[in-house]
């Protein structure tokens, strides 16, 4: 019985470790560079906040899908062509890279984060949309 348990523990960590691993390796564009790309309309901007917060404010012409339904919306970013930029307002994008490691998982590469996320547009008095 203790074998079983080792074993289930170590599948638990490794899947965790590669998880974080994951989310280390997801890019960060910062708010100048997604300045450039919503200047230029090569962006689209998932904020990934639960919805009484984007309902508060948002990035101009962000789309809002919570964190817990990316996966189920992943087909929509099929084919995409612009950047796709994810932001969240935890620390070190927590949320943001954990979207985009599973917009990748279902197929969507390329996902970035917005490092400092919302957190850093609003204390740099960046435009904010209601």
């Amino acid at each position: 019985m203790k074998t079983k348990y080792t074993v289930a523990s170590l599948v638990l960590l490794c899947a965790t470790a590669l998880g974080a691993q994951s989310m280390r390796a997801v890019p960060r564009v910062t708010i100048d560079e997604l300045k450039t790309l919503m200047a230029q309309k090569a962006v689209v901007l998932i904020d990934v906040r639960r919805p009484d917060e984007f309902a508060q404010g948002r990035i101009p012409g962000a789309i809002n899908i919570n964190f817990t339904d990316v996966m189920g919306e992943a087909e929509r970013f099929a084919g995409e062509k612009r950047t796709i930029v994810a932001y969240c307002a935890c620390v070190n994008e927590t949320t943001a890279t954990r979207a985009a490691v599973d917009l990748a998982a279902r197929g969507v590469p390329g996902v970035k984060a917005l490092k400092g996320g919302w957190n850093e547009w609003v204390e740099r008095g960046e435009t904010v949309e209601k």
